[in-house]
């Protein structure tokens, strides 16, 4: 109740540093920081447990763009409140492109669990490696961009960046755009323009799920760098 109503104060300590995690690699992954991943080791936490906490929250905001794109509602008993998001809420301004950004010469961080690594490496194999439905070229484009809005840099390098090639091209860009920024905002509308494209439905599931996936692998791309480890 305490995380539904923004009270934050009202937690135990562990418990209040997990939710501030959550809060900032989620709105502000750009801004984690080392400090706060600090406050989890002073609460207690090892590292394997808050590169598990990290890699869930980031799969989270997989999960959330996946219901919140397709219209998913819950169909379960719950005490909780029903949530209701502020559809008036203003999203973090992104902060812009350093100029003197280069990738770093490690490549991207993954994790050292070697159960979650396995899991994750898979995972994005299959999302962005497919040919079908969609291209590799929309699959890089849409991630492309899902990278830019979550200020993972290198993760749009790796994905050679984005240009608009054409009407679809925009129409892909803004669809992940949006799903990015403001998941509660998507409505049958955004879907409707990808079928009025000729995307089949499994195609706007891909669509979906790879806009989704660069959202949770930057967070953790992201969160894992403010570990320091």
């Amino acid at each position: 109740m305490a995380v539904l109503q923004g009270d934050d104060e009202s937690l135990a300590p562990r418990a209040r540093t997990l939710a501030r995690l959550a809060v900032t690699l989620t709105a502000r992954p750009w801004a984690l920081t080392a400090e706060a991943v600090g406050d989890a080791r002073r609460q207690g936490l090892d590292e394997d447990q808050i590169e598990a906490a990290i890699g869930v929250i980031s799969l989270f905001n997989y999960f959330t763009r996946v219901a919140d794109a397709t219209g998913i509602e819950f169909d379960y008993p719950t005490a909780l409140p029903a949530f209701e998001p502020d559809l008036g809420q203003v999203t973090a301004p992104r902060p812009d492109r350093p100029v003197s950004f280069s990738t770093p010469a490690e490549g991207r961080r993954r994790p050292r669990l070697a159960g979650l690594r396995a899991a994750w490496e898979s995972w994005r194999a299959y999302v962005l490696e497919s040919d079908t439905p969609i291209s590799q070229r929309e699959r890089r484009l849409l991630a492309a961009v899902a990278a830019e809005e979550a200020a993972d840099w290198a993760g749009v390098e790796a994905l050679n960046g984005f240009k608009s090639g054409s009407d679809g091209d925009d129409q892909l860009i803004g669809f992940a755009r949006k799903l990015s920024r403001q998941p509660w905002r998507m409505g049958k509308g955004d879907v409707e323009r990808l079928r009025s494209l000729g995307y089949s439905e499994e195609a706007v599931l891909h669509v979906i799920s790879v806009v989704a996936h660069q959202n949770a692998d930057s967070r953790l791309v992201l969160g894992l760098g403010a570990t320091g480890v």
